[in-house]
C-alpha cells in the first residue's frame, strides 16, 4: 500500500527539492545521486510543516546489524525502530491539524558499523499534504566526539541485558540530545563504540577517532558506502563549529592497562605497544588537528562518566598543547560518575547520568558562548 492509498492530497517531493530542508549530521550533500545518505548518529532531515500528514521514504540494507532510526514532532520523541532492507515508507505523523506549522525532525539512531560493510541508511523523498516552511535558525553549532558514551550505548535496554545490538544504542537519549535542546544547537556526532583517542578498550592502537577523523565517514567501509560519499575528505568550509566536544579517554585508559597486564587475554590482542605518555601525544595531537579544522571554535575536553582513570593524563595533554601552540580557547571539564543505581543496559552510563552530564556541560558551554 502506498500513502497516497489513504490521503489523496499526499503529494511525493525527491529530497532534493524540498528547499527548506534542514540536513542534520556530517555527510555527503549536495550530490548527484541526489538522495541524503545517513552515517553517524543524529544526522537526520528536519522539516517544518502546515499538513496534516507527512511520510518519509528511506532505503536501507545490513548484513548483520540493522539501522534504527528516531522521529521527534515539536521537539518530543513519538517513535523510534528499526529499518527493513530495501525501501521503507514512515508515516512520521497524521491527522494532525491542517494549518498549524508542526516541526519534524528524522534522525538516525545507530552509530556508523564499521563490521558491516552493507550498513546503510538513505532519506530519497517525502510524502505531505500542506507545504513546507522555514525551520528556525539554531544558536549554536556543536560537534562532539566520542566513544560509546556518545553513540548512547546502554540508554534503551534493562539494567541487565548486556547484548551489543543496535536496540541499545541511540542518540534520542544521549546527553548530546539534551544538550541541543538546552542550547538549541545544530549538533553532530563523530563517535564509536570501543574507540579512544589512542586505542580501543582492546588494546589496539589503530582503533582510534583522529585516525578517521579527516573523512566524511571513515566507518563506513565497503564499495556501496564509497560511492555514498563516505570516504570523500571533510570540508569544514560549510559548516564551522561554535565549540567542539571531546568526550574521549575511557577506553583509552582501559586498553592501556590491558597492555601493561591488568587485562590477560585483551592485553595480548594489542597490535602495537601502547604507554600512557603516548596517549597524551595523542591528545595534545588531535587538538591541534580540530583547530586547524574549527579555528574559532572553544574546544572542550569532557571526561569521567565511568571512571577517572587517566583523568590526569588528559589535564596535562591539554595543558602542554595550550602551552606549546598558545592556545587558550581550549578547557577541560571532569564529569560526574556513574553511581549505582544510575547504570542502563551494558554496565554503560544510564538516562539519569546523561541528563548530568547534560546539564553540567550546557551550562559549561553557555558561559563560554553566551
Amino acid at each position: 500500500m502506498k500513502p497516497q492509498d489513504k490521503n489523496k492530497n499526499l503529494q511525493y517531493y525527491r529530497i532534493d527539492e524540498v528547499q527548506q530542508l534542514f540536513v542534520h549530521g556530517r555527510t555527503n550533500w549536495p550530490n548527484e545521486q541526489k538522495e541524503l545518505p545517513l552515517f553517524w548518529n543524529n544526522s537526520g532531515v528536519e522539516v517544518c510543516t502546515d499538513g496534516t500528514e507527512l511520510w518519509i521514504r528511506v532505503e536501507a540494507d545490513y548484513s548483520v546489524y540493522e539501522p534504527w532510526y528516531a522521529v521527534e514532532v515539536n521537539g518530543a520523541l513519538v517513535s523510534r525502530s528499526m529499518l527493513q532492507p530495501g525501501e521503507n515508507d514512515i508515516c512520521l505523523f497524521r491527522g494532525m491539524s491542517a494549518g498549524s506549522v508542526k516541526r519534524v525532525f528524522f534522525y538516525r539512531e545507530l552509530q556508523p558499523m564499521g563490521q558491516d560493510d552493507d550498513c546503510h541508511m538513505i532519506v530519497k523523498g517525502l510524502y505531505c499534504d500542506g507545504e513546507f516552511k522555514e525551520v528556525p535558525q539554531y544558536d549554536h553549532r556543536i560537534e562532539f566526539i566520542g566513544d560509546s558514551i556518545s553513540s548512547g550505548e546502554g540508554t534503551y535496554g534493562a539494567n541487565d541485558d548486556m547484548d551489543w545490538i543496535p536496540m541499545y544504542m541511540s542518540s534520542s537519549h544521549n546527553y548530546i540530545n539534551m544538550i541541543s535542546k538546552k542550547m538549541n544547537a545544530d549538533v553532530r556526532i563523530i563517535s564509536q563504540g570501543g574507540w579512544g583517542v589512542y586505542c580501543s578498550w582492546d588494546a589496539v592502537r589503530k582503533n582510534n577517532i583522529p585516525r578517521i577523523y579527516d573523512k566524511i565517514c571513515g566507518l563506513a567501509h565497503g564499495e556501496f558506502n564509497e560511492s555514498l560519499g563516505a570516504a570523500k575528505a571533510y570540508d569544514s568550509s560549510n559548516w564551522q563549529a561554535d565549540a567542539v566536544v571531546i568526550n574521549l579517554g575511557t577506553n583509552d585508559g582501559t586498553g592501556i592497562a590491558a597492555y601493561n597486564g591488568s587485562g590477560g587475554e585483551i592485553g595480548a590482542m594489542a597490535d602495537e605497544p601502547l604507554s600512557i605518555s603516548e596517549c597524551e601525544k595523542s591528545i595534545t595531537a588531535f587538538l591541534k588537528k580540530l583547530r586547524s579544522y574549527y579555528p574559532k571554535a572553544h574546544l572542550l575536553w569532557v571526561y569521567g562518566m565511568l571512571g577517572y582513570d587517566i583523568s590526569a593524563n588528559i589535564s596535562k595533554a591539554i595543558a602542554d598543547y595550550m602551552t606549546e601552540t598558545g592556545d587558550d580557547n581550549v578547557s577541560y571539564l571532569t564529569l560526574p560518575n556513574t553511581l549505582e543505581g544510575e547504570f542502563g543496559s551494558r554496565m554503560h552510563p544510564g538516562l539519569k547520568n546523561h541528563e548530568k552530564a547534560a546539564e553540567m556541560i550546557s551550562d559549561f558551554l553557555l558561559s563560554k558562548l553566551g
